[in-house]
């Protein structure tokens, strides 16, 4: 769907309401309901490019293609909006929120403060409680694939998962809630650019899950200048695909305005999502 269609056109990046399975809500943050699940749905197809930044949000529309009623669309786009993905225009409705170079650095900056921030609250407050969960998620995660775009979307969608789960959980020792939807929100933000901009092939034989063990090692072993020195390698090791995002972001900004969305899949009839019935 593009801004200023009349017809509701997806492209060929299939929702993630087409597999969304039991395995994926396990890796998922907790979803408590209808209006919960579809927004969480709505967020994910952000953040893949199912839409395309500035495409409007229609309701009728997306009832259609989610296959829900009015209200939970409503609901899950008033949630959104409070998330940085969605923004609102007045007299016009709702729109993907756009993005730009200056919007990446700011939330890229962002993400990482809060990160170190939120990790070291973590490892003062965290229990052996927490401990426990970071671990058998550690393990649970190490048996997920990592896939990269050009993968099977679903097992891409099952790594990205994973990898956040993760990461929530190590960032669940501090404790707080505020600090950890923060953080989500920005996290959700930056993946958005890096699926819709990123040239992932310096990331091809990065072995995140031998980093991830020993992060969860050093956490173990409470040994907080080498998890913070970890940390920081681990931001420093993506410096070529942050690089290729912004060179891409440069290139959009170059183009005139009408032209500026990111380049997506085209629209082939016949391999638009199937609908989901939200229970």
């Amino acid at each position: 769907m593009s801004a200023g269609e009349g017809d509701f056109v997806p492209t060929q990046i299939h929702s993630i309401a087409t597999f969304w399975t039991p395995e994926l809500e396990a890796l998922g943050p907790p979803i408590y309901g209808p209006t919960d699940k579809v927004a969480f749905w709505m967020q994910r197809d952000i953040v893949r490019g199912v839409f395309a930044p500035s495409e409007r949000l229609k309701v009728e529309q997306l009832t259609k293609f989610y296959g829900v009623g009015h209200s939970p669309i409503r609901e899950a786009i008033l949630l959104l909006s409070s998330t940085g993905l969605v923004v609102h225009e007045h007299q016009k409705g709702y729109r993907v929120a756009p993005t730009s170079g200056e919007d990446y650095r700011d939330v890229l900056d962002a993400h990482q403060s809060i990160y170190r921030l939120v990790l070291g609250k973590a490892l003062e407050r965290g229990d052996d409680a927490w401990e426990e969960r970071v671990v058998v998620m550690l393990h649970r995660t190490q048996k997920v694939r990592k896939v990269l775009p050009d993968g099977e979307p679903e097992a891409r969608e099952r790594w990205q998962l994973a990898y956040k789960a993760l990461h929530r959980e190590l960032l669940s020792g501090a404790g707080s809630p505020v600090l950890e939807k923060v953080f989500a929100d920005l996290g959700n933000r930056l993946e958005r650019y890096l699926n819709l901009y990123a040239e992932l092939e310096s990331d091809r034989d990065r072995d995140h899950h031998a980093e991830h063990r020993d992060i969860v090692d050093a956490l173990v072993a409470r040994d907080r200048d080498l998890i913070q020195a970890l940390i920081e390698t681990y931001f420093a090791s993506a410096k070529p695909i942050r690089d290729s995002i912004m060179k891409r972001l440069e290139e959009e900004s170059a183009k005139p305005r009408r032209d500026r969305s990111p380049a997506r899949p085209p629209a082939t009839p016949g391999k638009a999502p199937r609908k989901r019935r939200v229970a």
